[in-house]
């Protein structure tokens, strides 16, 4: 019995050096453990890939067997098939993210990209691409978004269920545009004369409006990137604000790039700091 707990008090002392070894650095030889470097911190040599649809899909696997019932992993499935041509696997994300949220932007936006690029393909010639269109015949009509409806129309419809939030009128007002390319000042007017909650606020500035910091940012980058229109990225809320950011009647300096997007709305804005809610507005 003796003998017995010898040993076990022996062994705890070995796993405790063992730790402290560990903790420190140092492995049993008495070599000191170096942690390797990363040559490319910032991810460069990722971004150079000669071939990022290969390394795209690998992450996408990973994520697919590890996060399913993420709506990013689905949108991902969903960028990465459609720049493969690999129709069926992309109508599967399609899918999995209307399980998922039928009413999140970026689900509308890939319904609405998915059926008008099946629109404007040729009709199918081989076997294999007779297959696949025999497939979506089959599985189209249980998209009930779609049910009786142009694209179009079902693009409307989202508008209507969602026209008080700023980032689904962006996802129509963008839709709009990939539908009708000369529909363009019709998809930017929408996006400048949408409506925001007003939030309740019991403090000098009275009450303050909803819209996320992120949100404008991801706006602006739409009108410059995607609708191109500079004037209304840019100029026409180009003119110089009085910018405050409170938190408990404390005033904290934006960043330059938060003073951008925020003379951008001339609304209010909230940002989140170390988890507390800060309104900011111009």
């Amino acid at each position: 019995m003796k003998k017995q707990r010898k040993a076990e008090r022996a062994k705890k002392e070995a796993e405790e050096k063992n730790e402290e070894s560990s903790s420190s650095g140092i492995s049993k030889s008495g070599k000191r453990h170096v942690k390797p470097v990363d040559p490319y911190p910032f991810g460069e040599k990722l971004l150079k890939t000669e071939y990022p649809l290969s390394e795209a899909t690998k992450y996408l696997k990973l994520l697919q067997k590890n996060s399913p019932d993420s709506l990013e992993t689905h949108l991902l499935s969903f960028e990465v098939n459609m720049r493969k041509q690999k129709i069926l696997l992309a109508f599967q994300a399609v899918k999995q993210l209307l399980r998922l949220d039928a009413e999140n932007p970026d689900s509308h936006r890939c319904l609405i990209k998915f059926f008008h690029k099946l629109g404007s393909m040729p009709a199918p010639l081989t076997d294999a691409e007779k297959l696949v269109w025999g497939v979506l015949e089959a599985e189209c009509p249980s998209i009930s978004q779609l049910q009786e409806k142009t694209l179009s129309e079902a693009n409307k419809v989202f508008l209507g269920k969602h026209e008080e939030s700023l980032m689904h009128i962006v996802a129509v007002a963008e839709m709009l545009y990939t539908l009708e390319q000369t529909k363009k000042l019709e998809a930017v007017k929408l996006i400048e004369d949408s409506c925001n909650k007003v939030m309740p606020m019991n403090g000098a500035f009275g009450p303050v409006l909803a819209w996320k910091l992120k949100d404008c940012i991801a706006v602006h980058k739409l009108l410059e990137k995607v609708l191109i229109d500079q004037d209304a990225a840019l100029s026409k809320y180009n003119s110089p604000h009085k910018l405050m950011l409170t938190r408990n009647l404390t005033l904290t300096p934006l960043t330059t790039n938060e003073i951008n997007y925020c003379c951008l709305f001339r609304k209010y804005f909230s940002k989140n700091i170390n988890g507390i809610e800060i309104m900011i507005y111009c």
